[in-house]
């Protein structure tokens, strides 16, 4: 009766020990037999924070979300009230803001709290510490896509203006060149006085003779004026009338014959141009510099364009990595095994020729010699040839719409004594079929994937070795 006291008691004293420890474990991690302090600070959106999330300040992990009010208004925000260990308390002050953040792209969502300046005062037991919205992933993609397609239209606009003055200047450029060319080949009275010497000795010949017909004609005016009373008194002024117009005349169309007006003429054509050319030149300039210029931080277009591809190039990283994680996790492993998210890329020929997937024996096999598919290139390397192609397209119609739901995996096979040359040209047979059926049949390039396994199939097919390709449909 003794013993069964003692271990009654023993019982008793072990499952209040555990229970102690439990409630003492549990307390811990909410903090309750720590010294804390209460906080609050209002958010418009959530964001999917809960209640007991972590809050870090600076980092450490200095307490939970103890509380959540909703609030009665719209115009209202969401009150949390913060219990912090009192151990931060130095590093609150009355300037540190609350942000609500993500551990991660996929992790849990945290409340982050900035260490504050060490100008402002320290934030006493239930004071409101200012909140900054914080925006998520989709937001950061959707402002990112809208800047690269607001940057898209700029660029668009200033290569039609680009466009349109270079056209303007081109054409330009031609009519100056259709008029100095044809000025060398003797066009016009400029290209002649240019081009043909005959012509400038007959042009100064007529300017002489004009010349000494002026002067002629001035001596003999005197003598003309002396014998105007004998012709009068003779009936000669007719005739005299007569011969002074024909003088007249010939003044005339020597007069008519200015040649530098006509030479002025081209040349001020020549000038107009090249001014178009500078005023055409000064606009482009004028364009570019617009289209190039600083936005109000003072950077320019290039910069900004650039930052924005950065960004959303580290954000589709972090993901992909992120999602690679989540694939080999515990958790999700079997899921994204199911549904045949791994890539092939990823793994070497040897593990490819030991996973149940691929070596499947329900998987539908189509095996074609190198022969049948490929001819010889330029140099050592080769391409699928006509007869190629059509061996391939009788094998597509053969399976039939399986090809259009499953996933295809092309194995390439090469036979070679050189070292690396089986790996190189099976790689190369491989990416051509999957090239040509993407081509061809406009099947999705991410549902096939390619392989080389040299000369080496799976032992699962009981082949000893294979040149050429195989195509896989998976089960």
């Amino acid at each position: 009766m003794r013993s069964r006291y003692v271990g009654v008691g023993i019982f008793v004293v072990v499952g209040g020990l555990l229970f102690a420890t439990a409630v003492f474990l549990i307390g811990n991690q909410h903090n309750v037999f720590s010294k804390h302090i209460d906080l609050f600070t209002e958010v418009k959106n959530l964001n999917g924070l809960a209640k007991g999330a972590k809050i870090q300040v600076a980092g450490f992990d200095a307490g939970e979300v103890a509380e959540i009010g909703v609030p009665k208004s719209p115009a209202a925000g969401f009150r949390l009230t913060l219990r912090i260990t009192d151990q931060v308390r130095g590093l609150i002050r009355t300037d540190s803001v609350a942000t609500i953040e993500t551990e991660g792209v996929v992790g849990d969502k945290v409340l982050l709290i900035g260490p504050g300046s060490s100008t402002a005062a320290e934030a006493a037991s239930y004071a409101t510490l200012p909140s900054k919205e914080s925006s998520d992933f989709a937001d950061l993609v959707q402002k990112s896509t809208a800047l690269v397609t607001n940057a898209s239209d700029t660029i668009k606009v200033v290569a039609d203006r680009l466009t349109t003055t270079l056209d303007a200047v081109t054409t330009t450029v031609n009519n100056t060149d259709d008029l100095v060319e044809g000025l060398k080949q003797g066009r016009g009275a400029v290209g002649m006085l240019l081009r043909d010497e005959r012509t400038a000795d007959d042009i100064r010949t007529a300017i002489a003779n004009a010349r000494d017909a002026t002067s002629s004609l001035n001596h003999a005016s005197a003598q003309a004026d002396a014998l105007v009373s004998g012709f009068q008194s003779r009936g000669l002024g007719a005739k005299v009338d007569g011969m002074m117009g024909k003088a007249d005349a010939i003044v005339s169309d020597l007069q008519s014959r200015n040649f530098g007006a006509k030479i002025d003429q081209t040349m001020a054509s020549v000038n107009s141009a090249a001014h178009r050319i500078d005023v055409s030149a000064q606009q482009l300039q004028g364009t570019i510099a617009k289209a190039l210029a600083p936005d109000g931080h003072g950077r320019d277009a290039g910069d900004n364009i650039r930052e924005t591809l950065s960004n959303v190039n580290d954000a589709s990283a972090n993901m992909t990595d992120d999602t690679e994680a989540l694939k080999h996790g515990f958790l999700f492993r079997g899921y994204f095994k199911k549904r045949g998210y791994y890539s092939v890329a990823r793994l070497s020929p040897d593990k490819y020729r030991e996973d149940k997937a691929f070596v499947n024996p329900k998987n539908t096999r189509v095996w074609i010699k190198a022969a049948e598919l490929f001819e010889p290139n330029q140099g050592d390397s080769e391409v699928l040839s006509p007869a190629g192609k059509a061996r391939i397209d009788a094998m597509i119609v053969e399976l039939g719409e399986r090809v259009l739901s499953r996933a295809i995996v092309i194995e390439g096979y090469a036979v070679s004594e050189a070292v690396g040359e089986d790996l190189t040209l099976s790689r190369s047979r491989a990416s051509q079929v999957q090239n040509y059926l993407h081509a061809r049949f406009q099947l999705e390039i991410q549902n096939i994937g390619t392989v080389p396994l040299r000369g080496v199939p799976p032992a699962s097919t009981h082949k000893n070795s294979w040149n050429g390709i195989c195509i896989v449909v998976l089960s």
